[in-house]
């Protein structure tokens, strides 16, 4: 495996790995717990929801103007830098809440959605940086993936017991550190990788070469790629609920911060160690066998939790998470990427974030407030209902794919 000697003697396994552990450490201290930032702000459930559902939605405009936009570059972390940077710069305001006593509510929607928007923009272009470079350099690609969630565990479990000591502010402070030091980190440690070092073996046809427009226009009108992505948005958004309102409905049941953090961590824990697995199994069963699994164990994870089940059943719960995030995660990613013509990997993982983890992920996190102020823990059968739809689109895809292939 090649060593960059740019500045320090690692292999891009180990630069890429040590990016992702900063994305994801910043994504262990803000994801479960600003909610409780939010909320101790004074904003309601409803006005919470409406705030982590915002750049969620704009990311069906969004995601594709980053997509295109990032190809313009010829190195992948260039793009990177810019948005690590401004995200810094955006989630920086949010601490001048003070200030804006009258209006905060628009203010947090308008300053979380900026600072969201661009480090959410960071996730496709180095998923898609990785395969490549792994399929040059032959490492496995889950690998450094699997070292960013293991550092979600970290830092999730480290703010669960700070906010017992040092109260919610901390959550933004980490949040703003670890923006500009992935800016750092992206521009001293990511190798300078030129893009598209390798085509992906395509189940697409091939894109006529023009403007970025013209090959998301081609993505999109192949009807399997757009299913696919439908299926795959069902699972994953039927988290919204779960990333909004966990921890609030696990603190209003008495657990502690701490509890709290180490229900989370334990089922990045199950992901991390699907990750690490993940060629084995994906190559024993298949991905479209994966995404079938994942809506299958996605369904049963969210109608169990409905039921408010205690401390003791919510562990094993968790680690379901492998299936219901990282066996649909991994399967997406390696489906999407075959999808994609040789020259349209970016923009088809970046349309993948921007409709799964985007637009899907935001309608139902933005429905998810209102949800939990009517059913409060009960709005888990809703999000069981959503997976369920994703199960029967990749049950009907897997056929079509598979069975008749």
């Amino acid at each position: 495996m090649r060593k960059d000697s740019t500045l320090f003697p690692l292999t891009t396994l180990q630069r890429q790995g040590i990016f992702y552990a900063l994305i994801f450490i910043g994504s262990g201290a803000s994801l479960p717990y600003m909610p409780l930032w939010f909320a101790d702000k004074g904003m309601t459930g409803a006005q919470i929801g409406f705030i982590l559902a915002l750049p969620l939605l704009l990311r069906a405009v969004t995601g594709p103007i980053m997509g295109v936009w990032a190809e313009k570059f010829p190195l992948f972390r260039t793009p990177v830098i810019y948005l690590a940077a401004l995200g810094g710069i955006f989630y920086g305001l949010l601490g001048a809440w003070p200030l804006f006593q009258d209006g905060r509510f628009v203010v947090f929607a308008l300053v979380w959605c900026l600072g969201y928007s661009c480090i959410t923009s960071i996730s496709p272009l180095l998923d898609v940086m990785t395969i490549q470079m792994s399929k040059r350099e032959g490492f496995n690609y889950t690998w450094p993936r699997a070292i960013g969630s293991a550092s979600f565990i970290a830092a999730n479990i480290a703010v669960g017991y700070g906010l017992n000591w040092l109260g919610v502010d901390l959550i933004q402070v980490w949040v703003v550190c670890l923006c500009f030091a992935a800016m750092l980190a992206a521009a001293y440690v990511l190798p300078k990788a030129v893009r598209h070092v390798d085509g992906p073996v395509t189940e697409a046809a091939a894109v006529p070469a023009g403007s970025g427009w013209t090959k998301i226009r081609a993505l999109i009108g192949n009807p399997v790629f757009v299913l696919l992505l439908i299926a795959m948005g069902c699972i994953q958004a039927a988290h919204g609920f779960y990333y909004g309102f966990s921890t609030i409905i696990w603190k209003g049941q008495g657990l502690d911060g701490a509890t709290c953090g180490y229900l989370w961590a334990t089922g990045v824990a199950a992901e991390v160690v699907f990750l690490a697995l993940g060629f084995r199994i994906r190559n024993r069963f298949g991905s479209w066998a994966l995404l079938v699994a994942a809506g299958a164990l996605s369904t049963l994870r969210w109608v169990v939790m409905g039921f408010a089940p205690p401390l003791w059943v919510l562990w094993p719960l968790q680690t379901l998470h492998a299936a219901s995030f990282a066996a649909c995660y991994l399967a997406g990613l390696d489906l999407v990427n075959r999808m994609a013509p040789k020259g349209s990997e970016s923009l088809a993982q970046t349309l993948n974030a921007a409709y799964v983890t985007g637009v899907m992920m935001g309608l139902s996190t933005l429905s998810s407030g209102p949800i939990y102020d009517v059913l409060g823990g009960g709005g888990y059968f809703v999000m069981g209902g959503l997976a369920a739809c994703g199960f029967a689109i990749a049950i009907w895809l897997y056929r079509k794919q598979v069975m008749t292939a």
